[in-house]
């Protein structure tokens, strides 16, 4: 029989679940954390957690869930974003770990911890634990529901992918915030049932990231994005040895993946998911280009769409990539849906041009796009960021590699891309910029 109840946490009581302020702290600690804070939590609804420190969001997370309250995880913290969570999620209470916060609602701040002694809670196996945000890269920003039970399963299906086969005690360092899927999965669900010890920091410069690595315990593994790994490659900085990397949120190229391997150590593992999901399918970039499902995973096709499924999921889940599958199982991703375009009477694939974008030497980041959806045969246009070539050179590049017309225009050069902290763009956000670039190229 099933029970109606799993734990939060499934770590002996001297395990130590998180790395901060250079020291452990044991699972022990955790739980009186928690029951710290779930007194001091007033009457609410739902929980909106923006604490930025790891260990600290984990404390938040779990006095919510001890509470039977759902947490809301924002895709950023955007003033207007909170705006219209707590207008569809009434009752909403913040937890916020930084002082300077301009939200029209309650914040309780978990800028200090209080530790009152308690035992371990059961929670709901059904109950509603926490409501992740899509990105809104491809369209507006929608909710996902997730059960308690369904993060368990889930970190239980994927633990051997993201920690290799031994799937030992290790610690993580990780680039991607909490509050998104590829963070929660990774960092946080392991550090509660698994053998994670997570850093609590959210290293954004090479620096940080060697500084929060140097205070990890060895075997260490590192969770990021092509973004930032690209600028680690790039700091000349030396890295502690590092078992294993994660990759995720937009594609790795090959060369990339080779140099983070040369870097630190360890093998680059790409993953495959979306929020509807998490994560479901791996390779190993520097190696191949063919993608394998997890085990577990159930795979069904029906008029070229993919549908997978799989125990952790309430109902099969329609998949918005064009996958390309092999007698083998393996397969290669086509591009999402909404990347797929057509200019000039040729078919093609966005994913496939910003890839090629920012395959080009001195190149640090690059987004394609169309800068009208509703348009049939609209060309593309780019942003891109470089300090070593300008749009010409960028062009001229793209010749060598790319059908003419998929060549955007325009090709505007900008200081920074407007990604977020897990490394998505949303659409609105690109649109933006262009805006703003091209009315400056103007001088209006």
């Amino acid at each position: 029989m099933v029970p109606d109840t799993l734990p939060l946490l499934v770590r002996g009581p001297g395990e130590p679940m998180a790395v901060r302020d250079g020291r452990l702290v044991l699972a022990a600690e955790y739980v009186t954390h928690v029951e710290g804070l779930r007194r001091q939590l007033p009457d609410a609804a739902c929980i909106i957690n923006l604490c930025e420190d790891r260990y600290r969001f984990t404390v938040g997370f779990g006095a919510a869930l001890a509470c039977g309250l759902p947490t809301l995880l924002p895709p950023n913290p955007l003033p207007e974003t909170l705006h219209t969570i707590r207008e569809a999620w009434p009752g909403s209470v913040v937890l916020a770990d930084k002082p300077a916060l301009n939200i029209d609602s309650m914040v309780v701040s978990l800028e200090s911890l209080s530790a009152i002694p308690a035992r371990l809670p059961e929670i709901s196996r059904h109950g509603l634990a926490a409501v992740l945000f899509t990105s809104g890269s491809t369209g507006p920003s929608m909710p996902q529901r997730k059960t308690w039970g369904a993060l368990v399963e889930g970190t239980h299906l994927n633990r051997p992918h993201y920690l290799g086969a031994t799937a030992g005690p290790c610690a993580v360092v990780s680039t991607v915030p909490a509050q998104h899927m590829y963070g929660l999965e990774t960092t946080v669900m392991p550090s509660l049932h698994g053998p994670v010890t997570a850093h609590s920091a959210r290293p954004f410069y090479p620096a940080d990231v060697l500084a929060a690595l140097q205070e990890a315990p060895s075997p260490r593994i590192l969770v990021s994005t092509p973004v930032h790994l690209r600028a680690l490659v790039n700091s000349g900085l030396a890295f502690p040895s590092v078992s294993r990397i994660l990759s995720a949120t937009a594609p790795i190229d090959t060369a990339l993946a080779a140099k983070v391997e040369r870097l630190f150590g360890g093998e680059l593992i790409e993953i495959y998911g979306c929020t509807e999901v998490g994560s479901m399918a791996s390779r190993r970039a520097a190696v191949g280009e063919r993608w394998r499902f997890f085990h577990g995973f159930d795979i069904s096709r029906q008029d070229g769409v993919t549908w997978v499924d799989a125990p952790h999921l309430t109902e099969a889940v329609r998949l918005p990539d064009q996958l390309e599958f092999a007698a083998d199982g393996s397969f290669m991703l086509a591009g999402r849906d909404a990347d797929l375009i057509k200019v000039g009477g040729k078919r093609g694939s966005l994913t496939d041009v910003n890839r090629l974008l920012t395959a080009v030497p001195g190149v640090e980041d690059a987004v394609a796009f169309r800068v009208d959806e509703d348009v049939d045969d609209a060309r593309l246009a780019a942003l891109f960021v470089s300090a070593t070539i300008d749009a010409n050179a960028l062009r001229a590049s793209l010749r060598q590699s790319l059908d003419p017309a998929f060549i955007p225009r325009p090709m505007l050069r900008v200081a920074a891309l407007p990604r977020s902290a897990a490394g998505k763009l949303s659409r609105a956000a690109v649109l933006e910029l262009l805006r703003e670039t091209l009315a400056s190229a103007r001088g209006d």
